[in-house]
């Protein structure tokens, strides 16, 4: 069967799709339907929208049914993208006075046809009636569609079918006004203004569509919708749960509402989310990766290891991420030795992973294996980045507690240090030397990176290095002591920030917390361990290590971390 239609149909189409469609290996537990147009045999063109506005139907009416997913595709190839386990297709003529409709039920994955139906009605009567019994065939808790007008339903149908954007809306116009309670007519129609640009127009069709009294489910959508487009997460959050409840199981939002959850640290929450999408996600390896963080952030590190084992067995032959991950929640968890066993595995195939295995070792307290595994991390590195290579030798020190050794050494190297590097390390000395109480030294360190800079990448790191040392940014706050001015920005930027990379604001925030009297708000922010040169710039890695250990010892009362802090605080 072949298709036809322009940039406006298939972008019509692409939104009534209704979620991406990415999908692992794993059987999927429902059933997933890939609704194609139905074909006109008839030699009346006026009868051609009729094909796509049935197969929009059949998705619409088998929304509540708990174990089928159906999505709207254009061709047999285009359901590989939604894994899908079946196909409807068919094809209808107009003979004597009456519509006839000719459907088949194909499994996709067998190619062979499992069901058919065929049906006809009196044209006079319109195609809706036949519609609505065909997908009662497939499944009785399939709802009607969400009009009963001929017209509105022909409306509609034209707006898929139209050759473009005006013509689309025209006709979805008068689909509404044919049917002012016809939702799913409103949705297409702000999706297109939306998808054109027109954002004010779409929220005010979306709001006379929701003041018509929707159904729950038409409601929920609307709403998720609304939410999408006017920005505001907190209500598209609702509108999803509402939706995953509601309707079908539908991977992409699952996976959204997961995402959401996960942003806003409803952990617990997010892990089910991920759960019930890694049951339809196919070959889309990253949902498991996605659950074992969420595992891991809810503080279950036997659940994150479960996830992300079968994360790496999916992986291509050579992909180590698993194992990274697999190393990352280890040492969130205080799992060192795993972690360090996890990060060396992967370190055999990418050296850049002994880093981490360093670091790993490290948080066990064993200075001079830490020390061995960042030498053979360094030594891997390319003679040419010899000088770049000094320059980490630096860091490591000065985070490790040999900080005048460390400053000096980049002191001695800063000259030498390729491209911007003099910028670079001219702010990282900057930093140092105000940890270490030199602020005149600081500022000058600064200002030298400023004049220094020549990209614009390396004027923005020296402006923001300046602020730090005049104590004008949050960081700088708590350099200079001021800490109750720096919490509430502190925690503006917590909210912000997504919880895989939380490290440093999270443990800068804990820090606020313990000077400002709050030690108890501080317990959730250093339950989980940062990697200290990997959560975020490591250039601002000291800000926040050692200091993490001493604020969980004490406020967790945690001797272990509170006697390493000691080791590793040195100055």
């Amino acid at each position: 069967m072949s298709c036809r239609g322009s940039r406006t149909l298939f972008l019509i189409t692409t939104f009534l799709a209704l979620g991406p469609a990415c999908a692992r290996k794993k059987p999927a537990s429902a059933e997933r339907l890939a609704i194609l147009p139905f074909e006109n045999l008839s030699s009346n063109e006026n009868l051609a929208w009729i094909g796509r506005a049935v197969a929009a139907a059949i998705v619409y009416d088998l929304t509540p049914v708990g174990n089928v997913y159906a999505q709207n595709v254009e061709s047999i190839a285009a359901s590989n993208s939604m894994d899908a386990t079946r196909a409807i297709q068919g094809y209808y003529f107009e003979s004597k006075g009456r519509i006839n409709f000719r459907v088949t039920v194909e499994d996709i994955r067998r190619t062979r046809m499992v069901d058919s139906f065929e049906m006809d009605g009196p044209a006079s009567e319109g195609v809706l009636p036949m519609v609505n019994r065909l997908v009662a065939k497939l499944s009785p808790s399939a709802r009607p569609f969400g009009t009963a007008k001929e017209e509105a339903f022909r409306d509609y149908g034209q707006a898929l079918n139209a050759g473009d954007r005006a013509a689309a809306l025209r006709a979805l116009e008068s689909a509404t006004a044919a049917d002012p309670g016809f939702s799913l007519a409103y949705l297409t129609w702000a999706k297109v203004l939306a998808g054109g640009g027109d954002r004010d127009q779409a929220l005010k069709v979306l709001t006379a569509a929701r003041n018509a009294r929707p159904n729950a489910i038409d409601a929920a959508e609307l709403d998720y919708v609304l939410s999408t487009v006017s920005g505001d997460a907190n209500e598209r959050e609702k509108a999803l749960e509402t939706l995953t409840r509601s309707s079908s199981p539908n991977y992409g939002r699952l996976k959204e509402l997961a995402e959401l959850q996960l942003s806003e640290r409803e952990f617990p929450d997010a892990v089910r989310s991920f759960e019930a999408a890694a049951k339809l996600a196919g070959d889309d390896q990253t949902i498991w990766n996605q659950l074992g963080y969420a595992y891991a952030f809810a503080g279950d590190l036997a659940g994150a290891r479960r996830a992300l084992e079968t994360y790496q067995r999916g992986l291509e032959q050579g992909d180590i991420n698993g194992l990274d991950s697999l190393g990352e929640v280890s040492f969130y968890l205080g799992d060192f030795a795993g972690a360090e066993k996890y990060f060396l595995e992967a370190g055999a195939k990418n050296a850049a992973e002994l880093l981490k295995a360093a670091q790993a070792r490290l948080m066990t307290g064993d200075l001079p294996g830490a020390d061995g595994l960042f030498q053979k991390y360094l030594s891997a590195a390319p003679s040419a980045q010899r000088e770049l290579a000094a320059y980490q030798q630096a860091q490591w020190e000065f985070l490790t507690g040999r900080r005048k050794a460390g400053m000096q050494r980049l002191e001695q190297i800063l000259a030498k240090l390729p491209g911007e590097g003099p910028v670079v390390g001219a702010c990282q000395l900057s930093i140092w030397k105000l940890q270490m109480g030199d602020s005149k030294g600081a500022v000058s360190m600064a200002e030298q990176a400023v004049r220094s800079a020549q990209s614009p990448g390396a004027r923005n790191m020296s402006t923001i290095c300046r602020l730090v040392a005049d104590g004008a940014t949050p960081a700088g706050f708590m350099l200079a002591h001021k800490y109750a001015k720096a919490l509430p920005l502190l925690e503006k930027n917590y909210r912000e920030t997504n919880p895989s990379f939380d490290g440093q604001i999270r443990t800068l925030l804990a820090w606020a917390y313990v000077e400002n009297g709050r030690a108890a708000d501080a317990k959730k922010l250093v339950a989980l361990y940062p990697i200290p040169l990997s959560s975020g710039d490591p250039m601002f890695a000291s800000l926040i290590f050692p200091r993490f250990l001493y604020l969980r010892g004490v406020v967790l009362q945690d001797k272990q971390s509170g006697e390493l802090y000691k080791k590793l605080g040195a100055a």
